[in-house]
């Protein structure tokens, strides 16, 4: 097993998939400077990976500005030492406005259960008021969580 030192745990839910392939993106950057990353919904998260991962990130589609309930729920159940001292980031997916208020809403929900949070980073992606999947995340986009999973890493 690798140790501590190289495990990245990506959390994330979604409905469209949007925030799942912006979980994937991350990983990616986390990737290619040698970090092993594990990528869970939050539905399938074992409190034991949180005790074995060095750098973790949390992704959430923007409701109204805010993230989703069960990303809330998820954090906000979280003891403050499982996250104490670890490297943070966070992530969201929106697709009409606010995807930076929901991002600032989620590094606030880290920093209180003492994690070391980097900025995080909100992606256009989908379509406003909708379940189904629309348009997916530009390029630039992509590129922009690649290189916040790389710097998670270099943290």
């Amino acid at each position: 097993m690798l140790g501590k030192k190289k495990l990245a745990l990506i959390v994330y839910h979604t409905k469209t998939g949007h925030t799942k392939q912006a979980a994937e993106d991350l990983a990616r950057g986390l990737q290619s400077k040698g970090i092993r990353a594990s990528i869970k919904s939050i539905g399938e998260v074992n409190r034991e990976e949180l005790k074995d991962c060095r750098y973790f990130a949390v992704g959430s589609p923007t409701r109204n500005g805010k993230p989703s309930r069960k990303v809330k729920k998820f954090l906000k159940g979280l003891d403050k030492k499982e996250l104490k001292g670890k490297k943070a980031t966070c992530f969201s997916a929106y697709a009409g406005f606010r995807g930076k208020r929901t991002v600032r809403k989620l590094r606030r929900l880290l920093k209180k259960k003492g994690a070391k949070v980097l900025p995080g980073i909100a992606v256009k992606a989908g379509a406003p008021l909708s379940l189904w999947k629309g348009p997916d995340a530009k390029e630039k986009d992509v590129a922009k969580l690649e290189r916040l999973g790389k710097k998670l890493a270099r943290a």
